[in-house]
């Protein structure tokens, strides 16, 4: 069995709080949870991807955040994000998938399991704009840059220290970046302990 530096729940948790820190400190869903991932997992003793590569990955994520370019017409960015990082975990890369096509389903089924049924459970959807009705009782058109700032004000994307109970969703634990965040890193850690996991990853 893997001994890492840290225990599961200390590296979920982390997860989790780094999740609300990059919300805050960045925003945007797919880099936040994404970035929230690979560094819980690199603190607590397991690197997915050197840092250097992590920086280009999170470049690209920044527009995939808000259902693909603000759109709120593709996947939350939190789902976008946080499968990634269970890719990078699994490790289907193209030379295996010639090797054994079956591979695919297994990467299909971990981000399912890891994330998507989880969202779906809560959220009745991963779409971006249904999650912002069952999170706000409304969506927003992000493209427009009226309604993306309405959105920043009522929403609850503001500094952590103006947060009061009725706004309190996006830099909170209960936000969507910090469970994604937490479901992957819990899910990516069950698989390490099977010994399911195919990627590059090292112990630290």
């Amino acid at each position: 069995m893997v001994k890492l530096r840290k225990s599961k729940e200390e590296i979920v948790n982390k997860a989790s709080e780094l999740g609300v820190e990059y919300e805050r400190n960045y925003q945007g869903c797919a880099q936040c949870s994404f970035g929230a991932v690979v560094d819980a997992l690199r603190w607590g003793g397991l690197e997915l991807i050197p840092e250097d590569i992590q920086e280009q990955l999170l470049a690209g994520l920044t527009v995939l955040s808000g259902g693909v370019g603000m759109t709120g017409n593709g996947s939350c960015g939190a789902v976008t994000g946080s499968g990634l990082a269970i890719g990078l975990a699994m490790g289907i890369t193209p030379k295996k998938q010639l090797e054994n096509r079956s591979l695919r389903r297994k990467g299909y089924t971990a981000v399912q399991q890891g994330v998507v049924n989880k969202f779906v459970d809560r959220y009745n959807s991963i779409l971006c704009k249904d999650v912002q009705r069952k999170t706000f009782g409304k969506a927003w058109d992000l493209t427009r840059p009226e309604l993306s700032e309405e959105f920043v004000r009522t929403s609850g994307v503001f500094d952590i220290s103006q947060r009061t109970p009725d706004r309190a969703v996006c830099l909170t634990p209960d936000c969507t970046i910090a469970l994604a965040a937490m479901w992957a890193s819990q899910y990516i850690l069950e698989e390490l302990e099977k010994g399911t996991l195919m990627g590059q990853f090292r112990i630290l």
